[in-house]
């Protein structure tokens, strides 16, 4: 049973009392600190409308209090209302021109309209005016204008200019990898966090940043390293467990990967989602009576879940039991009827249950519901070319050329021409295609199994992979 959260009396007195006077058209009088209450009870309830119309009874009482200006022309962004907004902002202008969050408010309005260069001569003058404390949240709003004007290597030095100030300023920090990411700075970005850990080594933040920043570079064990450091210093900082799981994941380390899932598990569970990527590791690790056990008590807590029945399906897969996998496989395509994933699980089993007629249906829905992924389409031809269907192949190829590319389709490509007889066509592609994906050239055996005593083939395969 779920518990009501039991409201603050005195709160209930005075929304009460708002209610019965806002009926009566003739609003109560009441202190300041009353208007801010009613105005945040409003906004948790999800009514903005209703907390607007508070901050204007309480501007007729409190006609110079400058924070129910700015209360207001927030209530009127959320609610999308940016010429009023910018009114407002104005009108608050002129009663206090020399605090800083009114040209600030000012500027993010005349950004989220597109007038963002207006935006920056406002945030030109700031600079001249203050001071270095509020420095950091000008620069803040200018990296918020950069951004809107996908100026990211202009935000990313911004940005750093804000953590020179002050390294801890965890806005900043939050910020600053999306300019990384969209600029490519990642040698600087490694830089500049390093300075700042350096400084302070309990910045989880920069961590985390420094992190993604060696990710990018190829450095994995370095990335590693560093995403673990983010939630060894804050074990409340999800992000941190995820993406240090999911880089473990791309690297193969299925354990690790395993061990920061689960105690993201503990943390912040049990949560359904962790536990269906804490079963792919143990997949991965082969441990697949295990994996059926935490997906098998996860059913009972979340019986809708259709990424359970796929990894158990994916399970019953790995053991050859096809029976089992078809019926978690269809039982997760009752859910989500649409994740390519699924229908191919569907199509394997139903393969080796020896239904061909199922099994290409969903090899075909696996490529329709995944076209832009080249591995489902490569799936399907090589089902296809077991059956020795070799024309029905070459109009899937056709169609998957329109969708999609990829180095597996290319050796679809080749091999439909070798069966075709089209041997020197086929040599010219796999030459050019061996130069960029050699290591998935194992595809080409398994569309044309003979191929294993071809000793051209095998010759330049070898001669690339060296």
């Amino acid at each position: 049973m779920s518990r009501k959260t039991k409201q603050n009396p005195k709160l209930s007195k005075l929304i009460a009392e708002f209610e019965d006077s806002v009926q009566s058209l003739s609003p109560d009088l009441w202190v300041e600190k009353s208007y801010h209450k009613l105005i945040s009870h409003y906004e948790e309830q999800g009514w903005p409308e209703r907390s607007l119309q508070v901050v204007d009874i309480a501007l007729k009482q409190y006609k110079y209090r400058i924070e129910f200006y700015i209360t207001k022309v927030r209530l009127l962004m959320s609610l999308s209302r940016y010429e009023e907004a910018l009114e407002i902002v104005n009108q608050a202008y002129h009663l206090s021109p020399y605090d800083v969050e009114i040209p600030l408010l000012k500027a993010k309005v005349l950004t989220i309209q597109g007038y963002e260069e207006e935006a920056l001569l406002i945030i030109d003058e700031l600079k001249l005016i203050f001071q270095k404390t509020d420095l950091q949240e000008i620069l803040l709003m200018e990296a918020f204008i950069n951004e809107s004007m996908k100026d990211f290597e202009k935000m990313f030095y911004t940005l750093k200019e804000a953590l020179t100030i002050n390294p801890n300023n965890s806005k900043a920090l939050q910020q600053i990898w999306v300019s990384v990411e969209f600029s490519k700075k990642y040698e600087e970005s490694v830089e500049l966090h390093t300075e700042i850990i350096d400084k302070n080594p309990y910045s989880y933040l920069a961590w985390y940043n420094l992190g993604h920043a060696h990710s990018c570079l190829g450095e994995y064990d370095k990335a590693m390293e560093a995403l673990e450091y983010s939630f060894l210093i804050n074990n409340k900082f999800e992000q941190g467990y995820m993406d240090c799981a999911e880089l473990a994941l791309q690297m193969g380390a299925y354990e690790k990967a395993f061990q920061c899932y689960s105690e993201a598990n503990e943390m912040f569970g049990p949560d359904t989602e962790l536990v269906a990527f804490m079963a792919e590791c143990l997949i991965k690790l082969n441990r697949y009576k295990e994996a059926k056990n935490i997906l098998q008590k996860t059913i009972s807590q979340d019986p809708f879940n259709d990424e359970v029945f796929y990894y158990l399906g994916e399970c019953y897969l790995k053991e050859e039991n096809w029976e089992f996998a078809l019926k978690y496989f269809l039982e997760a395509l009752e859910i989500d009827e649409y994740r390519e994933e699924y229908h191919a699980g569907a199509a394997k089993a139903y393969e080796n249950l020896s239904n061909l007629r199922k099994a290409e249906i969903h090899y075909n829905k696996a490529a329709r519901c995944g076209q832009e992924q080249s591995q489902y389409w490569a799936m399907y031809i090589k089902f296809l070319l077991q059956q020795n269907n070799l024309t029905k192949a070459e109009k899937v190829l056709l169609r998957a050329d329109k969708y999609s590319v990829g180095a597996d389709l290319c050796y679809c490509k080749i091999a439909l021409q070798l069966l075709s007889g089209d041997r020197s066509g086929a040599i010219v592609g796999l030459e050019e295609v061996l130069q960029d994906d050699a290591a998935g050239s194992d595809l080409l055996f398994e569309l044309i199994p003979s191929l294993k005593e071809d000793q051209e083939i095998r010759g330049m395969i070898r001669y690339f992979a060296v």
